[in-house]
């Protein structure tokens, strides 16, 4: 039996202490730095790319149809069992697709919190093709969560992240001081059981795709300590699923993995800060497919080995030289 609370404590006493040395030593005032899984997976896979994304790119990084079907399929499961849960027995099982158009239907409004007010935005403005690839994303998302974890959902289950009128169920964040510009949000799907001293809660992390095991550790670190922060209890483990796979990984939480969590935290913040004096400096670049994309690899000396090398046939056709 662990305290978890108590992990959780001296977990955001540590983390607390290390980012706020880093902030008050930076050369400059530094701006709000939302540091989430993709700035914290930005970082590891190159830190150079994530200082050189500006403040655009350090703050909330917005809604899109590739990064928004996790959040929009969470609202539309949430919606469908709040709509149709009867007096008695288990809701009916969801239509994937019929589900998240009912949501985008109903249950989203200009204004509303989080993906439901930017859905609506979409919808005023008649912007069909962002709503139907932001409505393909979110069935899959769904479909496959409800195909992992059966129906009805299991009792113990209950979602994360999704936002109601009030501010209630939005995504559990962490501030390391009052005032601090750096916030650490948890981007868990849903959890297994309830926060208590004692730890009996695993965090859910539901991937349409499935990765290779270092993403599932990686991933499982950084919601570890995450959602320790956010819910201020250690979870005793991260489940990570895969949709297209139907697997299922149980990661348990031990001092090390929230160590590693913590560790991904802070390197965002020192990554960040970092930005103010060397801003793009390739030297600690780390080249990868990547790099096809990075707007910065015209500049970047290992990036454009990379691409002239390993990458000219990696993940694709040839990259081809520019005539003339």
């Amino acid at each position: 039996m662990r305290d978890a609370a108590t992990v959780a404590e001296r977990l955001a006493g540590h983390l607390a202490a290390t980012v706020t040395a880093m902030v008050a030593a930076a050369p400059a005032p530094v701006a709000p730095v939302y540091v989430s899984w993709g700035a914290a997976a930005e970082v590891a896979t190159c830190p150079p790319r994530y200082r050189a994304a500006g403040e655009a790119g350090w703050r909330f990084p917005g809604w899109a149809p590739a990064t928004a079907g996790a959040a929009a399929g969470r609202a539309a499961l949430d919606h469908h069992l709040q709509a149709t849960t009867p007096p008695a027995g288990p809701p009916p099982l969801p239509a994937p697709l019929e589900a998240v158009r009912s949501w985008m239907r109903s249950g989203t409004a200009v204004g509303a919190p989080g993906v439901a007010g930017w859905v609506a935005e979409l919808r005023v403005r008649g912007d069909g093709t962002t709503m139907a690839a932001t409505a393909a994303t979110a069935a899959r998302w769904l479909a496959g969560f409800v195909r992992l974890w059966g129906w009805p959902l299991p009792s113990r289950l209950a979602l994360l992240n999704v936002p109601r009128e009030g501010g209630a169920g939005g995504a559990p964040r962490w501030w390391p001081a009052r005032r601090s510009p750096v916030s650490v949000a948890s981007g868990a799907d849903a959890r297994l059981g309830r926060p208590g001293r004692t730890g009996d809660l695993s965090l859910v992390v539901h991937r349409p795709s499935s990765g290779g095991d270092r993403d599932v550790h990686r991933r499982a670190a950084y919601e570890a300590a995450a959602g320790a922060l956010a819910l201020r209890v250690a979870p005793e483990a991260v489940v990570v699923s895969g949709g297209d796979t139907g697997e299922r990984v149980r990661v348990v939480v031990d001092d090390d993995l929230l160590a590693a969590g913590a560790e991904m935290i802070a390197a965002v913040v020192r990554a960040r800060v970092t930005a103010l004096t060397a801003g793009f400096d390739p030297g600690d670049a780390r080249p990868s497919v990547l790099c096809r994309w990075c707007e910065e690899a015209g500049r970047c000396p290992a990036g454009a080995a990379w691409l002239a090398g390993p990458g000219r046939w990696h993940a694709g056709l040839p990259v081809l030289a520019a005539e003339g």
